[in-house]
């Protein structure tokens, strides 16, 4: 990007900052002045979990953020590989918890109530990991048809077929994801998206391209197995079926043209999402509803698109299933009132939401406009001002000549979030990005 001018808004709050930590600095700039007794609330018994909500909106400025927080799964590391091949009753499995049952890709209160999966249509999975893999169970039950039809790999199952779809993106760029999609007789669909499709994202796969093309991927350590538990195939009308999938991710296939992303290790975060697909696409359940701001509704909505990296949820590495018993470490999903709680969650999840909001004020302004806006004044009735308020103060927005391209920046207390009109995210550290002097850009190789 050619970057002809820079432009810096500032809120003069008429507070000195104060360096002591990342959520003081945001509750002073929020006008909450006693910030030395200020610190995340956490539930003790009942009677505290019944009014957290209430007094967490009292003290954090953040509370907002944690609302709409991702769900979280934390995966058990597992010491010995497995054998993929569609059991998922097997010994390795039977200690992991499963996870909520997927609900409409909207979420609960934007779905359309017909939509909604019912009780014998229930989704759910398990994770595990190791350094080479990870390891996915799926238990998907039906009470109607059941197609697989596809044979050929790399064929668009969703097109026809009953679907289950893995997202991934390891490093939270919202670039280079990769997708999974299987039918019901283990025919796989591999690919990779250079950022969304709304982005100007294209397709890079086996089933558009050859070896040694620009838009080719294909996969190398991926190992995947489907098994019909209960019921049949391709039988039309109602009846009760059960399949499953077990698959084992491979890191390298997974992390391949993400140059910045690392080998997870313990307490390592990865965005990823789960997606079942019927009845050709006009079904969509997953595990992590899709909720973006909508500048145009002033709200956070639901919406049917699983190419919405920033939406996903997040998988976090946990230790063994020994270690986490014996040091009281939760498995499996992490409960929502956790999460309200800011307990186990994504501590960069207030700045991702806050750069994201401007992203998708620049997307409406852009299209009631044909330009972006040049400075955040000129964004403010399309900014989620809860959101936003925490943040105000350092947001820095650069942009081109011609205002065709922007970057924009949210700093924290020890990092700093970018994203551009590509949807593309980097974090740098603040000591590092040059931020209170000039700016640099996010490191794309």
């Amino acid at each position: 990007m050619n970057i002809k001018r820079t432009v810096l808004f500032k809120v003069q709050t008429g507070f000195s900052f104060l360096k002591k930590n990342y959520f003081a600095r945001a509750c002073q700039r929020a006008n909450w002045t006693d910030v030395n007794n200020i610190g995340p609330i956490f539930a003790t018994n009942k009677e505290d979990t019944q009014d957290i909500t209430e007094r967490k909106m009292q003290v954090s400025p953040f509370h907002l953020h944690w609302t709409l927080h991702p769900n979280i799964y934390v995966a058990p590391y597992l010491p010995n590989p497995i054998q993929i091949n569609g059991d998922i009753g097997k010994q390795e499995w039977n200690d992991v918890p499963w996870s909520a049952p997927f609900d409409d890709i909207r979420g609960i209160e934007d779905a359309i109530p017909n939509e909604r999966p019912g009780p014998e249509c229930q989704t759910r999975i398990k994770i595990m990991w190791d350094h080479d893999f990870i390891y996915i169970a799926a238990m998907i039950e039906s009470d109607m048809e059941v197609r697989a039809t596809y044979l050929e790999r790399n064929s668009p199952i969703f097109h026809q077929d009953s679907d289950f779809e893995v997202f991934i993106d390891p490093n939270s760029s919202c670039h280079d994801y990769k997708e999974l999609e299987m039918n019901a007789i283990d025919t796989i669909w591999n690919l990779m998206l250079d950022k969304p499709y709304i982005d100007g994202g294209q397709e890079h796969s086996g089933r558009i391209a050859g070896p040694g093309d620009d838009h080719y991927y294909e996969v190398s350590g991926q190992k995947t197995a489907a098994r019909l538990i209960e019921g049949s195939l391709n039988q039309a009308g109602y009846q009760r079926t059960v399949w499953a999938v077990e698959i084992a991710l491979s890191h390298r296939d997974t992390m391949k043209h993400q140059h910045h992303a690392l080998i997870p290790k313990e307490g390592h975060l990865w965005r990823i999402n789960f997606s079942r697909v019927e009845k050709k696409g006009t079904l969509n359940w997953t595990w992590q509803k899709q909720r973006v701001w909508d500048p145009k509704l002033r709200k956070h909505c639901g919406k049917v698109d699983m190419h919405m990296p920033d939406s996903w949820g997040f998988i976090r590495f946990g230790p063994n299933m020994v270690m986490a018993k014996e040091s009281d470490t939760l498995i499996g999903q992490v409960p929502q009132v956790d999460i309200l709680n800011g307990k186990g969650v994504d501590p960069l999840w207030p700045q991702r939401i806050a750069v994201m909001n401007v992203y998708y004020a620049q997307r409406r302004f852009n299209d009631e406009h044909g330009v972006f806006a040049e400075t955040i004044q000129d964004l403010i009735e399309y900014l989620d001002e809860g959101i936003m308020m925490p943040f105000m103060d350092e947001i820095e927005m650069r942009t081109s000549d011609q205002l065709s391209s922007y970057i924009v920046f949210v700093t924290g207390f020890d990092k700093v979030l970018s994203v551009d009109n590509s949807r593309f995210m980097a974090i740098t550290d603040r000591e590092l990005s040059g931020i209170e002097g000039k700016v640099i850009e996010p490191i794309i190789e």
